[in-house]
């Protein structure tokens, strides 16, 4: 998948102030299971059958489950030989690191696939007028967005805008032709 397509699909999910992840996971042709026996939270990998599975806990809630499919997502789009073989897997550790690890690739696409890019700009604006004297009035209401989002709120505070994400975004090479 070219970036041109990448921005494409991206693009052809969102909808008002939400991405559908489910739309993308059924256009890259990625299937979703519950695995009762799975001791970590997702594992993303291709079974015997050559088809993309995202596995997850059947423990996690809502918004763990939305915020590892999009994170597992990513994984497939950047890294399709580690998702082929042996599979990737996330556990509560990795979660745990999120802010940390939201410069990186993976965490960038993934907060795409999941918040709009008007969405993130509004988000990190918000951030950033908490620090200079902005019309309270035109302000996002960044909480509110996050405590509403289907998503983790660590995993929604790790948008990064579009001036630095989506260059380097822009210049991944990936596997998808």
């Amino acid at each position: 998948m070219s970036t041109f397509g990448l921005h494409s699909l991206i693009q052809s999910a969102t909808k008002d102030d939400s991405v559908d992840l489910r739309s993308i996971c059924q256009t890259l042709d990625i299937k979703l299971k519950i695995d009762e026996n799975l001791q970590d939270l997702c594992k993303v990998g291709i079974d015997e059958n050559k088809q993309a599975i995202i596995w997850l806990n059947s423990t996690l809630d809502k918004k763990t489950k939305f915020t590892l499919v999009a994170i597992a997502v990513a994984e497939y789009i950047l890294h399709p030989e580690s998702v082929a073989n042996p599979g990737v897997i996330y556990d509560m550790f990795f979660l745990r690191d999120l802010n940390t690890n939201k410069a990186t690739k993976l965490i960038m696409l993934a907060t795409r696939l999941a918040v709009p890019e008007h969405i993130i700009e509004k988000i990190s604006n918000s951030l950033e007028a908490q620090f200079s004297k902005e019309d309270q009035n035109e302000r996002f209401d960044t909480e509110a967005y996050i405590l509403n989002a289907q998503y983790l709120p660590e995993f929604i505070r790790c948008v990064i805008k579009e001036s630095s994400s989506m260059f380097l975004i822009d210049n991944l090479t990936n596997k998808f032709n």
